[in-house]
C-alpha cells in the first residue's frame, strides 16, 4: 500500500472536524481519481497511523443515527505529554464534566449545571472559562448540545470507552444487539437490559418484541420510539446546516498544508484527542 495524497486528504479532512459523516466524506472524494472504496481507504490510513496510536473509526452517531468517521487517539506517550493543548485545570474540569454526565440518569447535564461544576474543582476556574471550553468541546464533537443540555458526543463515546469501563463500570451498559456502549437508548421493562434507539427500531421492523427477552413491545412504547426518532431528524437537519460552513472553512485551511505523515502525527490538528489520555485516574479499591 502506498500512502499518498488521497489518504492524506481524507485524514486531514476528518481531523479538521473530529467527525464527518460518511456521505460528506464521499462528497469530498467525489471527482478525485480513486479505485478504492472509502472503507478500504480508511483501513489503509489506519495501517499507516497505527504506530502513533491513532485511528479512524467508522461507526454510527447515537444522536443522529448517521454513519460517521471519527478520528480517535488511543495512546499517551512522551510526544503527547509535550502537547499542552489544555492546561491541567481545564482537564480537571473536563474529567468532572464527563463523569457528571455519565452518572446522571438522562446521560446529560443542563448548561447551568455544567457551568456550576467549576465550584467542585480544586483549582481556580471561572464560569466564563468553563463556557468557552464547553463551546470548544462541542465544536470538537466531544460534546453535543441538545437544546439547553450537554451530552457526550460520538467522539467522546468511542475515545473514552475504556476510561468509562475502567473507572465507572457500574454505569456502563452495552446494547443487547450490537454489544456497544449505550448512552441513548431504552431499558427493557421486563429484564432491564439496554438497547440503542437505532438498534431497537431496526429490530422492531421485523418483530414487535423486545430483542433481549422477547417480551411484547406495546403500542405506547412504539409511540415513544417514534417521537424520539422525530427529534433525531430535527437535530440532523440543524447539524447539517451548521456543519456545511465549518467544512468549507476548515478544509480550506487544512488541505493547503503540505506535511508528511510523521509531521501530521505531531501537528496541532492531531493533538485534540489527547485529552482523553491525560485525565485517566486510578480506580478506588473497594473494601
Amino acid at each position: 500500500m502506498i500512502y499518498g495524497p488521497l489518504h492524506r486528504f481524507l485524514l486531514r479532512s476528518v481531523i479538521s472536524q473530529g467527525v464527518i459523516s460518511l456521505s460528506e466524506a464521499e462528497r469530498l472524494l467525489n471527482g478525485e481519481e480513486q479505485h478504492k472504496s472509502l472503507q478500504d481507504l480508511v483501513k489503509e490510513i489506519n495501517d499507516a497511523i497505527r504506530p502513533y496510536q491513532q485511528t479512524l473509526k467508522i461507526t454510527r452517531d447515537e444522536l443522529t443515527d448517521e454513519e460517521v468517521i471519527v478520528f480517535l487517539s488511543l495512546g499517551y506517550d512522551e510526544a503527547t505529554k509535550a502537547q499542552n493543548v489544555f492546561s491541567a485545570t481545564e482537564l480537571e474540569y473536563f474529567r468532572i464534566l464527563i463523569e457528571q454526565i455519565m452518572t446522571t440518569e438522562a446521560r446529560q447535564v443542563t448548561s447551568l449545571n455544567a457551568i456550576n461544576l467549576v465550584g467542585s474543582m480544586k483549582s481556580s476556574f471561572t464560569k466564563t472559562d468553563a463556557q468557552k471550553l464547553l463551546n470548544t468541546w462541542c465544536r470538537m464533537r466531544y460534546l453535543e448540545k441538545e437544546e439547553n443540555n450537554y451530552a457526550l458526543g460520538v467522539r467522546a463515546i468511542h475515545e473514552f470507552e475504556s476510561y468509562f469501563r475502567q473507572n465507572m463500570p457500574d454505569v456502563v451498559e452495552d446494547c443487547c444487539l450490537c454489544k456497544q456502549i449505550v448512552l441513548r437508548g431504552f431499558n427493557c421493562p421486563s429484564c432491564s437490559l439496554a438497547v440503542h434507539n437505532r438498534c431497537l427500531k431496526r429490530y422492531l421492523e421485523k418483530v414487535e418484541k423486545w430483542p433481549c427477552c422477547k417480551t411484547d413491545f406495546s403500542a405506547s412504547q412504539l409511540e415513544q420510539l417514534r417521537n424520539a426518532d422525530h427529534s433525531r431528524v430535527s437535530h440532523t437537519q440543524q447539524s447539517q446546516e451548521s456543519a456545511e460552513y465549518n467544512t468549507i472553512a476548515e478544509l480550506t485551511q487544512t488541505t493547503t498544508a503540505d506535511v508528511d505523515l510523521t509531521q501530521q502525527a505531531h501537528d496541532s490538528e492531531g493533538i485534540v484527542p489527547e485529552i482523553s489520555q491525560r485525565i485517566t485516574r486510578k480506580r478506588k479499591h473497594r473494601e
